[in-house]
């Protein structure tokens, strides 16, 4: 198992996202196993890959991540079908001031419901834009991340390894980048 730090990891990640953006999720728990870090997961069909971030609070996390050896098949019966996939879309101006529009003159209207409208309004949005690779000069939305209170890490004893290299990663980094610090 190949631990990386988070320039590379987002290197390969988005090298894999590249070859091919359709069918990714990026699933972050905000409950830890037991070290205090965040777990997260990225996958599309053909792989998974196992973070471990120190704060999703902060603007620059500490990052690390692995490739998972384990078969896709069983990483993709833990997601719902129905979330909208993770990508980069392309802005349409248009279309996001139509949106809002609509939202600002339903206002009051909405104010007397829940937020369901709104959500559905966007998640009706993003589902009509396919997830694209991006390019230089171009506007993109990125995202979305889907926050879970469930972890989705450490269904097993391989999960857990990889957790607590992971972890121990992060404390070493954490030593390095701020020595004054625990």
């Amino acid at each position: 198992m190949e631990i990386l730090e988070e320039k590379i990891l987002v290197k390969q990640i988005f090298k894999k996202y590249s070859v091919n953006p359709r069918n990714w999720n990026f699933i972050i728990s905000t409950n830890s196993i037991r070290d205090g870090f965040f777990d997260a997961t990225v996958t599309n069909s053909d792989e998974s890959w196992q973070l471990k971030i120190d704060s999703i609070y902060k603007p620059s996390p500490i990052i690390t991540g692995t490739k998972l050896d384990i078969d896709t098949i069983k990483m993709k019966k833990t997601f719902d079908e129905d979330i909208i996939p993770f990508g980069y879309r392309k802005i349409d101006p248009p279309m996001f001031m139509n949106m809002f529009r609509k939202i600002s003159e339903e206002h009051e209207m909405l104010s007397k419901k829940n937020t369901d409208y709104i959500n559905r309004e966007l998640n009706l949005m993003l589902n009509s834009m396919e997830p694209t690779v991006p390019t230089k000069g171009t506007d993109y939305l990125y995202g979305p991340f889907l926050y879970t209170s469930k972890n989705l890490i450490g269904k097993s004893s391989y999960h857990d390894i990889v957790s607590e290299k992971l972890a121990l990663n992060i404390k070493k980094k954490i030593k390095e980048r701020y020595p004054g610090y625990g």
